[in-house]
């Protein structure tokens, strides 16, 4: 067998070892039901499918006349899909995210190998395989591992554009990202954005930057846009979804308690409560989304300007970003139960008392998690390592690059530090530690080399 065969088969060799992962990892919550699996966002994606497999349209929920904005559509149809064929059980979703997360593994590791070969391939797969935010994440009846397995092809093809110049790697990427737009809206920038500022940089200023400039265009038209003005004229945000409303209870609630201290919470509910009272009360001023959310937008940017520093400590990059879902792993593994004001702790008073505090003192619960975290911090540890080279040697296309695929998902949600947002970003992040690792092992090996060779030469010898 040729070495890029046996790569492959390898590849495909750590995708069905990730699979067979995820499924172990969430055994307990896929044999109760699946209940385990829900989380608060998860009815925003399920009533919508379920409105359309009853009714036949898109609306909030079933037998509602509201059309549904609050998400974009790709996962409620997704979610129909998969009722219409095995019935409302939440194992077929579980299931396919769980496909999704593994499936991943093999695009990231493409990646790897632009950067550093077959070896490093395997590598940035393994770091992905293991990775302990997208295990946890696989199972849960969300959008996020569709859009990682989106993001990690994207992203393969994004690097093909800029080592190889080639405009037909990024119309595919620009074709991903519109489509992963309609799973979660982060997308949206990067194409409209991101993707034409990239465009000369990997192909100068020539008549391909024009060529990519138009597809930007002609894609977004025919994709995105038609999904806006339908959102638009139903009433909502010219947007992907109408979910930018939430920025003033989540991002809202922060500034605050940064002010305040209270728990942050314990505001962003009192906020839900008090604004949707006052909404409900004037519903001649407040006719549908659009106005609500305009509404919201402006309570929030007075916030910003009341406590500006209050606003730059909390949405400068958080480093619980970076943190690794161990909560969701426990979860699901009926180890432990959400909903205890973590997040609110973390902010507070750090790592180690957020820890403490969702574990309730019972540290032991970390063992079964340590291998994945030991492989995380290995992860960041050597994609910080291939980060500061690349300063270094002012890579500035790569930093770039990472900028956009990387730095922008790790932190655009500012203060709403979940970690599955992570997602996005690992293709990236395990392309770069898998280059670190690489020329560390070089570097090891080279140094033996040289010891034996030394040895070699001494008298006596």
């Amino acid at each position: 067998m040729d070495p890029e065969n046996r790569f492959r088969w390898y590849l495909w060799g750590i995708v069905g070892a990730a699979l067979a992962l995820r499924i172990l990892c969430a055994l307990p919550a896929l044999t109760q039901g699946g209940e385990l699996l829900l989380r608060p966002d998860s009815h925003t994606y399920l009533l919508p499918a379920k409105a359309f497999l009853s009714d036949g349209m898109f609306l909030e929920a079933p037998g509602s006349v509201v059309p549904a904005t609050l998400r974009p559509p790709g996962y409620p149809f997704m979610l129909a899909a998969l009722f219409s064929i095995f019935g409302e059980t939440f194992l077929a979703p579980a299931l396919l995210g769980c496909l999704a997360s593994a499936l991943a593994c093999y695009p990231a590791g493409l990646c790897g190998r632009i950067f550093a070969g077959r070896k490093g391939g395997l590598i940035a797969a393994s770091f992905y395989a293991l990775n302990l935010t997208s295990i946890a994440a696989g199972p849960l009846v969300l959008a996020d591992s569709i859009l990682g397995l989106l993001c990690a092809w994207q992203l393969y093809y994004v690097l093909r554009a800029w080592k190889e110049h080639c405009p037909g790697c990024y119309v595919r990427a620009c074709l991903l990202l519109a489509l992963g737009a309609f799973f979660k809206p982060v997308n949206t920038p990067i194409l409209l954005l991101a993707m034409p500022v990239l465009a000369p940089v990997f192909f100068g200023f020539t008549r391909k930057t024009l060529y990519a400039w138009g597809s930007v265009a002609l894609i977004f038209s025919v994709s995105l846009l038609p999904w806006m003005l339908r959102n638009y004229r139903a009433g909502a945000d010219f947007d992907m979804d109408s979910n930018r409303g939430e920025m003033y209870y989540h991002s809202g609630s922060a500034i605050v308690s940064a002010v305040t201290h209270e728990n942050s919470e314990t505001l962003r509910e009192r906020m839900r409560r008090e604004t949707e009272a006052f909404l409900a009360a004037h519903p001649e001023q407040f006719p549908d989304v659009r106005a609500k959310n305009a509404w919201k937008n402006a309570r929030y940017k007075e916030l910003i300007r009341k406590y500006p520093a209050a606003f730059l400590k909390t949405h400068l990059p958080q480093y619980a970003m970076l943190l690794p879902d161990l909560p969701t792993f426990l979860e699901n593994n009926a180890l432990s139960v959400s909903g205890r004001g973590t997040l609110a702790v973390l902010r507070e008073r750090g790592v180690y008392a957020a820890l403490n505090h969702y574990l309730d003192g019972r540290m032991i619960l970390l063992l079964p998690a340590l291998p994945f975290l030991a492989v995380t911090a290995c992860l960041y540890l050597f994609a910080a390592w291939t980060l500061l080279l690349w300063i270094k040697k002012w890579r500035w296309r790569l930093l770039l690059i990472f900028g956009v695929f990387a730095f922008f998902y790790l932190f655009a949600g500012g203060p709403v530090t979940m970690p599955r947002y992570q997602i996005p970003a690992l293709p990236f992040l395990c392309a770069m530690a898998a280059f670190g690792a690489a020329l560390l092992i070089r570097k090891v090996r080279e140094a033996r080399n040289r010891r034996t060779a030394k040895a070699g030469t001494a008298p006596g010898n």
